[in-house]
């Protein structure tokens, strides 16, 4: 009986140990394939379609021909809305089409950016939906002085006089796009010009202000930062915010008599009063 007991308690140890070694063996192996795949590079997207760029800088009212345009590879399933896949899709037969607005070399050739079959490169055509187009008159001065160009954005101040010794400033359109000085429309002008006229992008409210504001004053342009989008608050400017209030600066005791130096705008006077109680 014992030799039973024994080969059995045998054959039990051996198949536990056959069996955690198999356990270990699988996870062993399963480990591996794990690492193995995480090893491996993903796999990327392979379907390509293409899509119409910008073989070089082009200026706005550019015509477009196949020396400017050039076709590139464009993911097909991240297609970009607007654009044009083929050359050919662009330049449409016999009908000429111009630039609306400047592209950089590369860039994506986009429907609204550019005229439609034989339309012409008109001002109204870059006009944003919901947006008029409005020129006020301006001068070297107003103009800030040329430095001011298409594509700039801008607050626009009038300042007139309502009475004979009091003149007064006020905000009225701030974040206005420029569209064009005198008769240029292109962004991509480098060079600073003395401006006559100004052609601004506006809402009905704004346009209507701006012809009013400049019935009864001048118009100023301020030239915003780049990317600064916010409207700010504002109150009237008038003559009176132009000089600094009175100060007290000293007081001299002479007899019953009490100095007071006064100094207004860096210019001092001298003031006699009488003392309290001596009156």
């Amino acid at each position: 009986m014992i030799p039973a007991v024994v080969l059995l308690g045998g054959s039990s140890v051996y198949a536990a140990r056959t069996w955690v070694q198999r356990e270990v063996a699988l996870r062993v192996d399963a480990q591996r394939q794990h690492d193995a795949s995480l090893a491996r590079p993903r796999e990327t997207p392979t379907n390509f379609s293409t899509i119409v760029v910008a073989a070089k800088t082009l200026p706005v009212g550019a015509e477009l021909n196949r020396d400017m345009l050039r076709e590139i590879p464009w993911p097909a399933e991240d297609p970009l809305q607007g654009s044009f896949t083929t050359v050919a899709k662009v330049l449409d037969g016999q009908n000429k089409r111009n630039t609306l607005a400047p592209f950089q070399a590369n860039e994506p050739i986009l429907a609204r950016k550019i005229t439609g079959p034989g339309q012409r490169p008109t001002l109204a055509a870059s006009i944003e939906p919901g947006f008029k187009a409005l020129t006020i008159r301006v001068d070297d001065v107003v103009g800030v002085a040329g430095f001011i160009t298409p594509g700039d954005r801008v607050d626009v101040l009038l300042s007139r006089r309502v009475k004979e010794s009091e003149a007064v400033a006020d905000v009225v359109a701030q974040d206005v796009k420029v569209l064009g000085i005198d008769q240029t429309v292109d962004e991509e002008a480098s060079k600073p010009k003395v401006a006559r006229s100004v052609t601004v992008e506006v809402g009905t409210q704004d346009a209507q202000r701006l012809v009013v504001a400049q019935s009864v004053g001048a118009l100023t342009l301020v030239l915003r930062r780049a990317g600064a989008a916010q409207i700010e608050p504002n109150r009237r400017v008038t003559t009176g915010d132009l000089s600094h209030p009175a100060r007290e600066s000293t007081q001299r005791e002479e007899g019953g008599q009490t100095t007071v130096v006064v100094t207004r705008n860096s210019v001092r006077q001298d003031y006699s009063v009488p003392r309290q109680g001596e009156r």
